[in-house]
């Protein structure tokens, strides 16, 4: 197969070719630790936040062990792919150079995702929404990911990237997830539905990850204080074939949370659903006292107790602070479906 002209371009094969994990390969994810140094800030990056010191963590600040079956690549690379009814997933694992320093992860990664990922894929979105999750020791990591296709060949991709703390530096880890049908029909929409199922192979790879240090907050106390509004609608038009008449219906509503330095809360909620021109409103407010809690926030209201799993607190394009949250429900998880499905991003409103 013929070099990408350019050195940056990710190795990819043609769809059909003989590996079903098309080599999403090492030649621009290495390229990526040639800016890895480079600690210029992001536009609209947050700041640096103050950390707490932790306790040591992994020996040497960081360790990946692939699970039992990946494949070691002579570069470095660990690679898996198998059969699902016909069809062959993927995921490919690399590692990349140190990025010196713990401080303003968000714009770390988001300047790498944007610079690297953006020149080297298509659909790649500029300032990704950073998130926060604990890895197997307890050790903190910064994440982004998002579908994306192939600049020789348009296939379909989904890429993960994390920064991981590892005492005074960031460690990158890239995961590639692949799909790949016989003959190529309906490719990119079939891919779609994959992910779910190829990312439980991301999460088992995940368990193998260990940085430093540990026992520190996911997200801090003062990234949390301040007043946060969350907000959704959808509409629905009907047409009756018969008269031609048209009739509408919506659902609306906001969530505002009030975080106070002393750890007390107020809420506020409206909503309104039903037919335009007859809709039904609700209202509830509460209040009493927050906390964090490795990686969950607790309201504790007069009224009921709401519980968050916390998956971020970056900053809009605009600079506004934001708060990640998933609302708790049964099976918590980071999977893509269930971080679509149900986080919800609450957005500074001073």
């Amino acid at each position: 197969m013929a070099r990408p002209k350019s050195p940056f371009v990710w190795i990819l094969l043609a769809a059909g070719g003989a590996c079903a994990l098309c080599c999403t390969g090492a030649l621009g994810l290495m390229a990526l630790g040639l800016f890895a140094g480079d600690d210029s800030a992001t536009p609209g990056a947050p700041g640096a936040v103050a950390r707490g010191r932790g306790d040591p963590g992994e020996p040497g600040g960081f360790a990946f062990d692939a699970p039992q079956g990946w494949k070691t690549q002579a570069d470095g690379r660990f690679i898996l792919e198998w059969d699902e009814r016909g069809d062959t997933l993927g995921v490919e694992a690399l590692r990349l150079p140190a990025v010196p320093g713990l401080d303003d992860a968000e714009g770390k990664l988001a300047r790498m995702w944007q610079e690297r990922v953006g020149a080297d894929w298509n659909d790649v979105k500029p300032n990704p929404l950073v998130m926060r999750r604990f890895m197997a020791n307890g050790a903190r990591a910064f994440f982004t990911a998002a579908v994306v296709r192939a600049k020789n060949n348009d296939r379909t991709f989904r890429v993960s990237l994390y920064l991981v703390e590892a005492q005074d530096r960031l460690e990158p880890l890239v995961f590639i997830q692949s799909f790949m049908t016989p003959g190529g029909l309906g490719e990119a929409m079939s891919a779609s539905f994959s992910w779910n199922t190829s990312y439980a192979r991301v999460e088992e790879a995940l368990k193998g990850v260990r940085g430093s240090p540990v026992g520190l907050p996911l997200v801090d106390d003062p990234e949390v204080v301040g007043h946060f509004i969350y907000g959704s609608s959808t509409s629905a038009q009907w047409v009756n074939t018969f008269t031609g008449s048209t009739t509408m219906t919506a659902v609306s509503y906001s969530a505002e949370y009030t975080f106070s330095p002393g750890h007390a809360f107020q809420y506020k909620y409206a909503g309104a659903s039903g037919q335009v021109g007859a809709m039904r409103f609700g209202s509830e407010d509460d209040q009493g006292t927050w906390s964090v809690k490795h990686d969950v926030l607790t309201a504790a209201g007069a009224k009921r107790t709401r519980r968050f799993l916390l998956i971020g607190a970056a900053r809009t394009p605009e600079g506004k602070r934001t708060l990640y949250l998933m609302p708790e429900h049964p099976g918590w998880s980071l999977s893509p479906g269930a971080i679509g499905q149900n986080g919800e991003l609450y957005v500074a409103a001073d």
